[in-house]
């Protein structure tokens, strides 16, 4: 089996001439949503001193109430957080260290409000606990819903959020052998994805784009998407609650300078 860049080229180079329906009617700009009828739906995790992370490679959270009003006159708290700690976003420099790879800050504005593609994997994860968003799944969505809009966020919806809020043990569900076990997307429906459509991005509500036991090994579709110049939305929660199409989706990460992430709040208006 072909990892990392021999994997990536051949994808890129084998997947196309696989045509699509139109362009989604689904597809919408903020100004066609009307403030006094839109729905927004909130997709973040609220993060938290004890909120779950990724053991071993993130870190812990630390945040802790540092001003209170019967001290200081005002109430503020300390956050010291790393920047892929819950609802969060992955810059391209995060796993691309070329020259023109974006950091946090250099992402485009335009690409940061988008409309939002919902595919839901989550009786097949209820089953398979790493199973992953296929070619054949994107296609499905089509069928039903149109082509797949440009610049669109593309999420995965594996109904993983509730285990993330029950523990990080649930999150991250390793097997005894210390293997984690949670869905992701497949290499080969990202490559789709980046060749024969225009996306912005790509989100889970697990902790990783590369499904449980590829997360840690060989973290393809991260090399694959970031190495495209594209961002990515880990942590997502609520999933479920968002339309499967015709949303917009604003992703509110931080402006970190230099960054490779960032916390988000990620809001699907609809």
């Amino acid at each position: 089996m072909l990892t990392g860049s021999a994997a990536v080229g051949a994808l890129l180079t084998g997947i196309g001439a696989l045509g699509g329906p139109t362009e989604s009617a689904h597809a919408r700009t903020i100004a066609g949503l009307s403030p006094s009828r839109c729905r927004v739906t909130d997709l973040t995790h609220a993060l938290h001193h004890d909120f779950p992370i990724y053991r071993p490679y993130i870190l812990d959270p630390n945040i802790f109430q540092f001003a209170s009003i019967e001290e200081d006159g005002f109430n503020a708290l300390k956050l010291e957080i790393d920047e892929h700690t819950g609802t969060h976003f992955d810059a391209p420099w995060h796993f691309n260290d070329s020259p023109d790879a974006l950091h946090t800050h250099e992402v485009d504005p335009a690409d940061l409000v988008c409309p939002l593609v919902v595919v839901r994997i989550a009786h097949r994860a209820a089953r398979d606990y790493d199973a992953e968003v296929t070619v054949g799944d994107l296609r499905r969505w089509e069928r039903r819903h149109g082509r797949i809009p440009r610049r669109a966020l593309v999420a995965m919806d594996s109904g993983w959020s509730a285990r993330v809020l029950r523990s990080e043990e649930e999150m991250l569900n390793v097997d005894s052998e210390g293997v984690a076990h949670f869905p992701g997307f497949s290499i080969e429906a990202v490559a789709w994805l980046l060749t024969e459509r225009d996306i912005a991005g790509i989100s889970v509500d697990t902790p990783s784009f590369d499904h449980g036991p590829a997360s840690a090994s060989d973290p393809e579709v991260h090399v694959l998407l970031l190495g495209q110049n594209k961002y990515g939305v880990e942590m997502a929660a609520h999933m479920e609650e968002a339309p499967d199409a015709g949303a917009m989706v604003i992703v509110g990460v931080a402006n970190i300078r230099g960054g490779s992430g960032g916390p988000t709040r990620l809001l699907a208006l609809s």
